[in-house]
């Protein structure tokens, strides 16, 4: 590897975030990872508007049904990619080239394999793991065909997953997103062909994601290799290092494994909402795309946050992270208030792009009423949450998040939907919010997770 390139600014289009103004660079870092999470979750978001408008609510609450038990799948070893973003991360605060290009080969070698395997085993259980979560026989056939459609391209899924993981451990959010704005674009227009000109229904925006995600890890697979990159992966680098596959899996296991069980609980949320028919279920995936738009800056600013918080670890340079963690907390939070004000009075809005039926907006819009109010707490576990890990702690927050799931959100899901029916499990994702930003708080404030300065560590 040229390392002499690799050490030059923007070699890659990275940023250094251990110099300059903190909230500067994680604007600057946070803006084009912002756009590019919008095009990735356009993927999923234009399926659905494209078969609610031109196939009807059934086709829209298909593949919605199949969201939960994918997630639930895939769920862990994405986690694991947070894991590689904080090795990357520190690493390249460090300016430790050579580790930075072992630990890529590394996980992208773990990534393939993993990739397989998973996809020879989603395809044939899909109609098993629809029924156990109680999806309406109306749309069963319908869900089977988009998840087994979904899981024979989950290995490119999960590479551009990792390949980001990377790309955002050397601060660099404009390559990801200039990747997904040409995907995204195939991927709607192949909407538009499957869909309203072939007629191919779910199983055609199922085909439109798999192909425009294939075309997506190309060109990240192709700029990593660039020579002028500080990774520069090509073949001979693809093989296991044991001792930083250990790392990233110390790291990482803390974020699979809560996203995992994540997962398994809002599989149970997603079996109490099934109970309550097509329309109920349909509104709910119309509002969870709205909403993973809306709640989409807060996250980014958690992302953002982990990567300076790990370049600052591996720089150690403690006071400059506590800075650039308050700026960023009050910038969530203005923004926050913002979109839950619109969302609860003009909801409505976008909720039609998705249907027609005045039942769904209706539904839709008693969902919004109840958790945008609480934005602002999500916001807040996102950024403390995303601090913590970058400086090397993913315990707490994964524990966090595991006992808001099971000992707040399922209880109130299963208990509160039998007083005040779908509303019920709307409100236990509010308490889920609530819990998570309080526990988190606590901990940032007294927990044993600060880095050492330099001067510290010399003494």
């Amino acid at each position: 590897m040229n390392v002499n390139a690799a050490k030059k600014k923007g070699a890659c289009g990275g940023i250094d975030m251990t110099a300059g103004s903190p909230m500067e660079k994680i604007i600057q870092f946070s803006v084009p990872l912002l756009l590019g999470n919008i095009l990735q979750q356009l993927y999923n978001t234009v399926d659905s508007i494209v078969v609610g408008q031109y196939v009807g609510s059934g086709a829209l609450a298909a593949v919605g049904a199949s969201g939960p038990v994918i997630n639930l799948l895939v769920s862990f070893f994405l986690g694991i990619s947070v894991g590689t973003g904080i090795v990357i991360s520190q690493a390249y605060g460090a300016k430790d080239y050579p580790k930075l290009k072992s630990a890529a080969g590394t996980v992208c070698t773990i990534t393939v394999l993993t990739g397989i395997l998973l996809m020879a085993a989603g395809i044939p259980a899909s109609p098993l793991l629809l029924k156990l979560v109680n999806t309406p026989v109306d749309i069963m056939e319908q869900s089977v065909t988009y998840m087994q459609i979904t899981f024979a391209g989950v290995l490119f899924l999960m590479l551009f997953n990792m390949f980001n993981g990377i790309f955002q451990g050397v601060g660099d959010s404009v390559s990801p997103f200039l990747f997904l704005a040409v995907s995204c674009a195939i991927n709607i227009v192949l909407d538009l062909v499957f869909v309203a000109c072939l007629s191919w229904g779910v199983a055609g925006v199922a085909w439109a994601t798999l192909l425009a995600q294939l075309c997506s890890v190309v060109f990240a697979a192709f700029w990593l290799a660039r020579p002028a990159s500080p990774i520069h992966i090509n073949r001979k680098d693809f093989r296991i290092s044991p001792p930083l596959l250990k790392e990233v899996v110390r790291l990482g296991i803390p974020s699979g494994f809560q996203n995992s069980l994540s997962s398994i609980g809002n599989m149970i949320v997603q079996t109490v909402l099934n109970s309550f028919g097509t329309t109920v279920i349909a509104a709910n995936i119309a509002v969870i795309k709205i909403d993973s738009f809306c709640t989409m800056p807060m996250m980014t600013f958690g992302s953002a946050i982990s990567v300076f918080a790990g370049q600052n670890t591996g720089a150690a340079k403690p006071e400059r992270l506590r800075k650039g963690v308050r700026s960023t907390l009050i910038v969530s939070t203005v923004i926050s208030a913002l979109i839950s004000i619109f969302l609860f009075f003009w909801g409505d809005i976008p909720l039609r792009l998705f249907t027609r039926e005045e039942a769904v907006v209706q539904a839709g819009m008693d969902k919004f009423r109840i958790v945008a109010p609480f934005y602002l707490m999500m916001g807040i576990f996102g950024i403390l949450s995303g601090t913590v890990r970058g400086c090397g702690h993913p315990r707490f927050p994964m524990l966090v998040g595991i006992l808001s799931m099971f000992l707040g959100r399922v209880p109130a899901a299963l208990l509160l939907s039998r007083f005040i029916g779908a509303n019920g499990v709307h409100w236990s994702l509010s308490i889920c919010w609530t819990l998570e930003a309080a526990a988190m708080a606590v901990y940032y404030i007294f927990g044993h997770w600060r880095p050492r300065s330099a001067d510290s560590e010399a003494e």
